[in-house]
């Protein structure tokens, strides 16, 4: 495979000129076999997700980290690189894309800041997501995100971080249930992500049954160990595999949760799936399937706005007038689903869980078709790119530049630089070696420290 195909944005990352902005990531999926009855992609919305570097920064060091070995020494991105960046996403996508304020850990930045993004994403008609690991997104800052506009929280909490004091998954739920009740009552959806590694895997369905029991927690993802970025883990277990995280997540829930009903992006990257859940029992809403694509076509039939993600409520009134009996077939079966819940009715209130399964790809084994097809981007200089392809090539764009225009003239930028430059001849990144210990993460830090043990 040429390294070309990766140097700009995929298929799914190119802009569209016409009113179909979901056509260029439809294509992709079509091109290599991934469109049928169930995906979800291209259908429904132009992508999935946006992620919004807001610094390279973490205060964590984990041993399956997709920064680079550079990452740390660079500077954050001023606002106005951030803003222009934001209306690229907006203008590739349209509206009701999910912006995700990411590095590093977006914490590190001024709260002012933030708040800024936020207000931009929420005017531009988007919506935005904090991915944090927790650790400063105190309640005071949560406040006036939302305040502010933010829409969801996704807090990262595994063992591939190290946090002192835990020895294992199930203690890190002491964490885990800290961050909802910083979250509570915000209005913010909260969202939970977790690395699944072999230091955590025979873990599994416990925490997918704590996860499950969680009623404030509206989005689970289960992010499979990949040999990228600058940690010291590297290659996957051959026991990890999308098949035996979706059985041991299933076994956690208690009930099979129909993976493959619904598509979203690539097969070989994605696996969703969606439960009612109450009282400590979970029932798919996927389980019949040719109901669920009949659905599908029928919502696809009567939207006629392709230029951004579908909004589902006007559809379904619009189904519902010109498929009474579907729709009727469709509440039949939720009520049956609702039903299944049983004794779990009287425990608890009845929420729906949105379940993911990520498998990323490795550095050095970048897929083509999963590339031209992927639902999950970066936000780049240069627009939008595959979030493995990026990961796999970070230093690379973060010493690329960044045009700024505004009314004062044109201005330039790249991660080496702590300001903008009216020259587009920008320096490059700093080597890590020469970096103090303290700079330095992943395995240059290990190295370093064996090094300075030895002797």
């Amino acid at each position: 495979m040429k390294d070309i195909a990766f140097n700009h944005p995929t298929p799914a990352g190119r802009r569209f000129k016409g009113t179909d902005r979901r056509a260029p990531l439809r294509g992709g999926l079509q091109s290599c076999g991934e469109y049928g009855a169930g995906q979800t992609a291209g259908r429904f919305y132009p992508i999935a997700c946006v992620a919004l570097e807001v610094t390279q920064r973490c205060n964590l060091d984990c041993t399956l980290c997709y920064l680079s070995d550079r990452a740390e020494m660079t500077y954050d991105p001023p606002l106005s690189v951030l803003f222009a960046r934001i209306a690229t996403i907006r203008s590739h996508y349209g509206t009701g894309v999910s912006v995700q304020l990411s590095g590093g850990d977006p914490t590190l930045r001024k709260v002012e800041d933030l708040e800024a993004l936020c207000r931009e994403i929420r005017r531009l008609g988007m919506r935005s997501c904090l991915m944090t690991n927790g650790i400063r997104a105190s309640r005071a800052m949560l406040t006036r995100l939302a305040a502010a506009g933010l829409d969801d929280v996704a807090f990262h909490v595994d063992m591939t971080q190290e946090r002192k004091g835990f020895d294992n998954e199930a203690e890190l739920n002491t964490v885990r249930r800290a961050y909802i009740r910083r979250a509570r009552g915000l209005g913010l959806r909260i969202l939970f992500n977790t690395t699944v590694f072999g230091g955590n895997f025979d873990e599994l369905p416990e925490l997918a049954r704590f996860l499950r029991d969680q009623s404030e927690v509206a989005f689970v993802s289960f992010q499979m160990q990949a040999d990228t970025g600058r940690g010291v883990l590297r290659n996957r277990p051959d026991a990890i595999t999308q098949d035996s995280v979706a059985r041991a997540i299933e076994a956690g829930y208690g009930t099979p949760l129909d993976f493959d009903a619904a598509a979203v992006g690539h097969s070989k990257c994605n696996r969703y799936a969606s439960v009612v859940t109450a009282g400590g029992r979970a029932v798919s809403l996927l389980s019949n399937r040719p109901l669920v694509h009949r659905v599908m076509a029928a919502l696809e039939e009567v939207d006629d706005n392709k230029d951004a993600h579908i909004r589902i409520r006007p559809k379904l009134r619009r189904m519902v007038r010109r498929h009474p009996v579907l729709a009727l077939r469709a509440l039949s079966h939720l009520a049956l689903s609702v039903a299944r819940l049983g004794p779990g009715l009287l425990r608890g209130p009845v929420r729906r869980q949105a379940v993911f399964i990520h498998n990323f790809m490795a550095a050095d084994a970048l897929e083509e078709d999963r590339c031209a097809s992927c639902v999950f981007m970066v936000a780049t200089g240069n627009g939008p790119l595959s979030m493995c392809v990026h990961n796999a090539q970070r230093d690379q764009h973060l010493a690329s530049a960044d045009r700024v225009d505004s009314p004062m003239g044109t201005f330039w930028w790249n991660s080496a630089m702590r300001g903008l430059s009216s020259r587009p001849d920008l320096p490059g990144l700093k080597d890590p070696q020469q970096a103090p210990l303290k700079r330095l993460k992943g395995q240059l830090r290990a190295a370093r420290r064996s090094r300075k043990e030895a002797s």
